[in-house]
């Protein structure tokens, strides 16, 4: 593969490396391998990060033995998962090896329950590793990348460097490199995934402090250091009771929780683990059977014989219908399926103001509500509990404070009450697991405020999520694929969620055809 380092123009240059510009890539290239063009195209792909085409989620910045939190055939469409349980029969021997050397009790327990299943190639209902999926994408693209290379129709930059800023001259853009070099290219791909994490406790992705060790980014520089810094945390507090807070409750904080576990010497030394989210519950993740037969989205049936519906009506209705399910004690594994179902074809009568309004305000809001995960994440709750080594605590973070013995302790806003409150229990480790930060707020990254402050992107009401068009463009030749494209209309459908792969997997596949058509159009083609 050609990976220079000289600085200069391109025809095509992605900001981020991750999921989203790996299948924008991949669906490009088979694009391009079908017809014939008569000048090579130069890409650039440029990441701050040393690891290319897996992002956070998949690379080694989460590690290698962590969890999907959906299993395989709900994480990936039917056409990207054929050839994918393929691979993994191929490849499963050194998957597992390193899986099982990377890993530790949990690991080994996975891997023990689910030998049959991995013998017999049946991976479809596992939540198997992350890291897997990782290799595999990891793979793909390298592949395609060198086969264009072959056959001249492409060549690739791959750029370490941060971007700080872009300018438009004369159709061309400008790229500028914190390292203080510039790129030129006709066309921009902005896929640097989800907005940054929010800090809950100063300004430092971790703050160690005599009796205290604060983690405001989990992944930063990568989980694996992060968990030996708690290791030599707990090192240094020997004979001392160790309790962890975990703040927030979604795939993150899980995974955590998990990992935690997962190590022996950080396990053994824990007395107690504490979880913060504002509902005060974990994800659901078993399906009740009989409930479910049972089970209708009455107030969302009724909305299907009103002659008008706005975006308003169909969320209090689906928020209705989700109290109605809790009354009843049918989790969000139990009612996802049918409730999504429901609003989902009401979604269709929108016009497309109203569209828009339910992608921007309500689609994250009732995700939040039908949060579904792994049982082995929700057994690891479970164990603890049974132990009294777990108490999740229903409420929003607020401080950490000092007592006249110079412990830490956690200050919260009661959900129940609406009133702040402190935690009897110390605390000597807290993660900070809540989730990404907003368009609105000053801790984004300095590419994105300046591309907001010259209106090359204009955010829209999602508060997380930038304004496109069809072809995804948020200026001529400037694309925004993967999280940021949250509370658009594409394709007459809202979309809010673009940390789902299925999703990631259909924009780029559309933005692929959009750039393919672009630069066919541009050249002579002749079909091979």
């Amino acid at each position: 593969m050609r990976a220079k380092t000289k600085i200069n123009a391109s025809n095509i240059i992605f900001i981020g490396s991750g999921i989203s510009s790996s299948f924008t890539i991949i669906h490009f290239l088979d694009h391009l391998l079908k017809i014939r063009i008569q000048k090579e195209l130069k890409l650039t792909i440029i990441d701050k990060y040393k690891e290319f085409h897996t992002g956070i989620p998949y690379g080694e910045r989460s590690g290698s033995s962590v969890l999907l939190i959906t299993s395989l055939k709900n994480f990936l469409p039917l056409s990207i998962l054929q050839d994918f349980l393929i691979w993994l029969t191929i490849h499963k021997d050194s998957l597992i090896q390193e899986f099982r050397s990377n890993g530790g009790k949990l690991a080994n327990e996975w891997i023990e329950t689910n030998t049959n299943s991995i013998k017999h190639n049946k991976w479809e209902e596992l939540y198997i590793p992350r890291r897997f999926f990782g290799r595999y994408i990891d793979e793909l693209v390298r592949s395609k990348i060198n086969e264009s290379i072959s056959k001249g129709i492409i060549a690739v930059d791959y750029i370490m460097k941060e971007v700080i800023d872009v300018e438009k001259t004369n159709r061309k853009y400008t790229i500028f490199l914190n390292s203080g070099e510039t790129i030129y290219s006709e066309k921009v791909i902005l896929s640097i995934g989800s907005l940054p994490v929010k800090y809950l406790w100063k300004h430092q992705s971790c703050i160690e402090e005599e009796h205290l060790l604060f983690i405001n980014n989990p992944y930063c520089p990568d989980l694996s250091t992060v968990l030996n810094k708690i290791n030599t945390f707990i090192k240094n507090k020997e004979n001392q009771n160790i309790n962890v807070l975990i703040v927030g409750a979604n795939a993150s904080g899980l995974e955590m929780l998990y990992k935690l576990n997962d190590v022996k010497e950080i396990e053994s030394e824990i007395n107690k683990f504490l979880m913060l989210s504002i509902q005060g519950l974990l994800p659901d993740t078993i399906i009740n059977e009989e409930k479910r037969k049972k089970y209708k989205p009455h107030y969302l049936e009724a909305l299907k014989k009103e002659s008008h519906i706005t975006a308003k009506l169909i969320a209090d209705a689906t928020f209705k219908d989700l109290d109605r399910a809790d009354q009843i004690n049918l989790g969000a594994a139990s009612t996802v399926e049918i409730v999504s179902k429901a609003f989902g074809s009401l979604l269709e009568r929108l016009d497309e103001t109203e569209l828009k309004e339910f992608a921007c305000l309500y689609g994250n809001k009732i995700g939040r509500r039908q949060r579904c995960a792994g049982y082995h994440y929700f057994r690891t709750a479970q164990n603890l509990h049974n132990q009294n080594k777990f108490q999740h605590i229903a409420g929003r973070f607020e401080n950490i404070t000092q007592n006249s013995k110079n412990d830490y302790l956690l200050e919260y806003l009661d959900t129940c009450t609406n009133t702040n409150r402190i935690h009897d229990d110390t605390i000597q480790i807290v993660i900070n697991c809540i989730g990404s930060t907003t368009l609105y707020n000053d801790d984004i990254p300095q590419l994105l405020k300046n591309l907001m402050n010259k209106g090359f992107c204009v955010k829209n009401n999602s508060n997380i999520g930038f304004d496109v068009n069809e072809k995804l463009e948020a200026q001529d030749n400037f694309h925004i694929i993967g999280p940021l494209v949250a509370g658009n209309i594409i394709e007459g459908k809202a979309v809010w969620h673009l940390e789902h792969c299925g999703r990631i997997i259909w924009l780029s596949k559309l933005l692929a055809e959009k750039m393919g058509q672009y630069f066919s159009q541009k050249q002579e083609v002749i079909n091979e």
